[in-house]
């Protein structure tokens, strides 16, 4: 299959909206992507960690990312998250998918216990050799408890289904310019919000990110004004959406998220099912800073 160019600028990583029994609240789902597509997002990642993938039932799985897919309709590149603790359970994932028409699957090493460099590279490996979709490299270690080094990139970057990195790391991916170990047929996207705009400034193009959903109108602005070089001003929005965040860690951050998002209209559960609401004080302080920066 041909898979979309992965442009330059902000790629959010969705939410996923479901109710008390776990199933999709489909019309939420659509409204914020179509809020994101508006705001000038150039693709998306579906079921990502603010997606909830580890928590997603198994039934649902599937309906989801059909659901991302028909709602986008090729408008800009899809990447469904696929992440699990063995390479079989991934490839069941992707089996699950049923030869959707996304751009490409995404996971992380896997978690349950730390893991080598030599057992990275063959969980790749051998996952790149199974996956129908071309595969991206999601570096969490703050879960996986196993970082990808350059070290690891170096072999991987060689194998030609293996299409991109995401991760929070800005000195790897300044290892891998200096060195020049990619080119346009690799996308990296960058994933740490708070230097986002020292990526910017650093020539990585690519910045993905869960909080772009819960601030379409300064994520969308952030970007125009970065595209014209604007650097205050891509300074003042990152801000605004970095001290968001920042209230949502005074609590449960997906509860927080839950109710930023029902804020914005799109409603449903983004927390996991056995996650406590957040305080009606920070309910109060959420509400009130998005009205401030004008999200409301």
């Amino acid at each position: 299959m041909t898979e979309q160019i992965m442009k330059d600028g902000f790629y959010p990583a969705l939410g996923t909206p479901t109710d008390e029994v776990g199933k999709l609240v489909a019309h939420s789902y659509n409204k914020q992507i179509e809020l994101m597509l508006g705001a000038g997002a150039k693709g998306f990642l579906c079921m990502g960690s603010m997606g909830k993938m580890t928590g997603i039932r198994d039934q649902e799985y599937p309906e989801i990312a059909k659901q991302c897919v028909e709602t986008v309709l090729q408008r800009v590149p899809v990447m469904v998250g696929v992440m699990d603790c063995s390479v079989a359970r991934v490839t069941d994932r992707i089996e699950a998918l049923g030869s959707l028409k996304i751009d490409g699957v995404v996971a992380t090493v896997p978690y349950y216990y730390k893991i080598n460099q030599d057992e990275i590279v063959n969980f790749y490996t051998m996952l790149s050799k199974r996956s129908e979709y071309p595969l991206y490299i999601y570096d969490l270690p703050s879960v996986t408890q196993s970082p990808v080094t350059p070290q690891i990139i170096e072999k991987l970057i060689k194998l030609p289904n293996i299409k991109g990195l995401k991760t929070a790391n800005l000195e790897l991916i300044l290892h891998m310019q200096r060195n020049n170990d990619y080119n346009n047929d690799f996308s990296v996207f960058f994933s740490g919000l708070d230097l986002f705009d020292v990526a910017l400034n650093a020539g990585i193009g690519k910045n993905l990110d869960g909080m772009y959903t819960c601030t379409p109108v300064n994520s969308g602005k952030m970007y125009a004004e970065a595209a014209v070089g604007n650097d205050k001003a891509v300074k003042e929005y990152l801000n605004n959406i970095i001290r968001l965040r920042n209230i949502f860690l005074k609590g449960n951050i997906f509860s927080a998220y839950t109710y930023a998002m029902k804020l914005l209209g799109c409603p449903g559960n983004y927390h996991t099912d056995f996650d406590l609401p957040i305080p009606e004080e920070l309910k109060e302080e959420i509400h009130g800073f998005m009205k401030a920066i004008k999200e409301l």
